[in-house]
């Protein structure tokens, strides 16, 4: 069944908004000719965490810079050649690369690209200054408004993200116990890939000052839970039969589910699986050790 699809305009969505009209409205008071340049700053430095939205403004702002100066340089030394501009094109990608300015090679290029080009002489290094004024007006308003205004709050994405993944276990354990059928583990590696991106997140934010949390090691633990979990699952659901379940296992399942095991005609106690078992027992205790950790720390503070 699809998901019904949320029509609500995001508070994300609205700060990115405010934080354009905000640095075109600076830019205005510059008489800057491209204010375009901080509209997409304030665009990009609009990131799901704080933390990336530094991340993302020093790196533009340094690839802006690299884009200017090599652009200079080039309009002074090959003015308008196309062999050259090509090639200048390249310098600027590869050194964004090596300084590991990824997100920024583009606008980079486009920078160095409207000065190379720019037929006026005169007017190439007032470009160039131009182009690095507007991209830090942009990204400045776009940080000040994410930190300022309703920041994103990474504990509650993780929480979030853990709560999900507790669900999608739950889901799959009672796949392979009760409906004996094959699972599938690309929703639970998804879950994962989440959590361990909003953990990431959170621990920039801890880096920079910018948030402090005191169950930061409990976040970390639990992504070590993430990943022996899936492990012990993905073993499980390797298994061709279901064999006996000792009794420490059904107790477990009655804690997790509420649901008692119907008796399997023909399963005696001879018949105990040694592995399954162990791997079961794993995955269930983890999966407690999770539904603990949700009980201490609601998705919704009291």
């Amino acid at each position: 069944m699809k998901k019904n699809m949320n029509l609500g305009i995001g508070m994300r969505t609205i700060k990115t908004g405010l934080a354009v009209s905000i640095s075109i409205m600076i830019c205005s008071l510059f008489e800057s000719k491209s204010p375009i340049f901080a509209g997409i700053g304030a665009i990009m430095a609009m990131q799901a965490s704080v933390s990336e939205s530094f991340t993302m403004g020093k790196n533009r702002m340094l690839g802006t810079f690299v884009g200017a100066i090599v652009g200079l340089l080039f309009s002074l030394a090959f003015p308008q050649n196309p062999f050259f501009i090509g090639i200048g094109v390249i310098i600027v990608i590869h050194l964004c690369y090596i300084m590991r300015w990824n997100k920024a090679l583009q606008l980079s290029a486009i920078v160095f690209m409207g000065i190379a080009l720019n037929p006026i002489i005169e007017a190439r290094f007032s470009y160039a200054l131009f182009r690095i004024i507007d991209t830090f007006i942009g990204i400045i308003a776009g940080m000040i408004i994410n930190y300022f205004i309703s920041a994103p709050n990474m504990e509650k994405k993780i929480r979030g993200s853990i709560n999900t993944l507790y669900k999608e276990c739950k889901k799959i354990i009672y796949t392979i116990i009760w409906k004996q059928e094959e699972v599938d583990l690309k929703e639970l590696r998804s879950d994962i890939t989440s959590l361990t991106e909003n953990y990431e997140a959170l621990s920039n934010d801890i880096d920079l000052n910018l948030f402090r949390n005191k169950d930061s090691n409990s976040y970390n633990k639990i992504l070590s839970i993430a990943d022996s979990i899936e492990t012990n699952i993905s073993l499980l659901s390797k298994m061709d039969k279901i064999p006996y379940i000792d009794g420490k296992n059904q107790k477990l399942l009655k804690e997790l589910f509420d649901k008692t095991l119907d008796p399997k005609e023909g399963l005696i106690k001879e018949d105990i699986d040694i592995v399954y078992n162990y791997h079961l027992n794993q995955s269930l205790n983890l999966l407690l050790e999770i539904k603990s950790f949700l009980e201490e720390h609601p998705l919704e503070d009291k």
